[in-house]
């Protein structure tokens, strides 16, 4: 139950106010911009979770077991740490809706499409880490996976921002 609560409660929080901060900062930066902080965040979000086994094992667990002696200070660790990856799930979605987005008028139908694809995919990497990859591969593993997956977003949107800022459409917005 403790666990639980932790995770969702780290999730929400870091999910939320990522959300707020992307669409702050997608209000103040124009498109191309907006790619390349996607990408950042892309990036980090699979260096923790390359890392977030040596970090939460190796570290944690081996080096600082003593740690599990105050529940409530291994529950702030614990938090907080998982704050930095939701913090950046939740910033990529208004950035990349306002990367994605030219006009106005075509924002609402855009953004929706980017929610349910981002929600179904969500659902289904959930359903087959779960059921197949953590099974059939490992722990570690489905981690790497996880990250290869984050890794090539980032470099999907780097591609992106580096093509169509060559395009006229990029160098008007870009300036």
């Amino acid at each position: 139950v403790y666990s639980a609560t932790i995770i969702v409660s780290a999730f929400m929080l870091g999910m939320g106010v990522g959300s707020l901060v992307g669409g702050y900062l997608a209000d103040r930066l124009n498109q191309y911009r907006c790619l390349l902080m996607f990408a950042l965040a892309e990036l980090v979000i699979a260096v923790f979770a390359v890392s977030s086994k040596w970090f939460y094992y190796d570290v944690l667990y081996q080096t600082w077991p003593q740690l599990s002696a105050s529940k409530p200070l291994l529950s702030v660790v614990l938090f907080l740490s998982l704050l930095i990856p939701t913090f950046c799930m939740g910033i990529t979605l208004p950035l990349l809706s306002k990367a994605l987005t030219r006009y106005l008028s075509e924002a609402s139908f855009k953004i929706a499409w980017l929610y349910a694809l981002n929600t179904l995919g969500a659902g289904l990497g959930a359903l087959v880490t779960g059921l197949f990859l953590v099974r059939h591969y490992g722990f570690e593993i489905s981690l790497q996976m996880g990250a290869a997956l984050n890794a090539g977003a980032m470099v999907g949107a780097l591609l992106l921002a580096l093509l169509l800022q060559r395009s006229s459409y990029w160098t008007q917005q870009a300036d």
